[in-house]
């Protein structure tokens, strides 16, 4: 079942905050993209992802993964910590343990945006309630069985 993370933090928006986030914007092409995308291959699990900029007040890191909710966002703290830990930075994070299996899931799990409508597959998303709607154009093939067909 393929779910999608709404990921999206409010951006502080003091000088020094700011300053972090243009220096983000600067690397990140270059310096975190590459790593996001090696942690992404490796999992098998995520269809696509991104990491959204709106107007220098809100950051999203948004994508369409498949499996437990929970193993899902274990992986990427472990994968990623360097990252999340550099995108959190522009955020409040109050209550925020990035070292902390359960306290990584549930700040992801208090800031995923769901998504419009309601999800025709019944699946629920990160809080454990019914998804948002979620198109797949693919009926919801996994990563493992669309790579399969691919011949990879």
């Amino acid at each position: 079942m393929t779910h999608a993370l709404n990921l999206t933090l409010p951006i502080k928006q003091d000088a020094e905050t700011l300053a972090k986030l243009q220096h983000l914007k600067d690397i990140f092409a270059d310096q975190v993209q590459s790593k996001i995308a090696d942690a992404l291959k490796q999992s098998r699990i995520v269809h696509f992802a991104r990491v959204v900029v709106i107007d220098d007040k809100y950051i999203q890191v948004i994508t369409e993964y498949e499996g437990s909710h929970q193993e899902y966002t274990e992986f990427f703290r472990r994968a990623l910590t360097p990252v999340f830990a550099q995108i959190f930075s522009l955020a409040d994070t109050q209550g925020l343990d990035i070292n902390d299996p359960t306290s990584f899931f549930e700040f992801s799990k208090n800031r995923n945006a769901r998504s419009l409508g309601t999800a025709a597959d019944g699946s629920t998303d990160i809080s454990g309630n019914t998804s948002g709607w979620l198109f797949s154009a693919y009926d919801h093939m996994t990563v493992a069985d669309i790579l399969t067909k691919l011949g990879k």
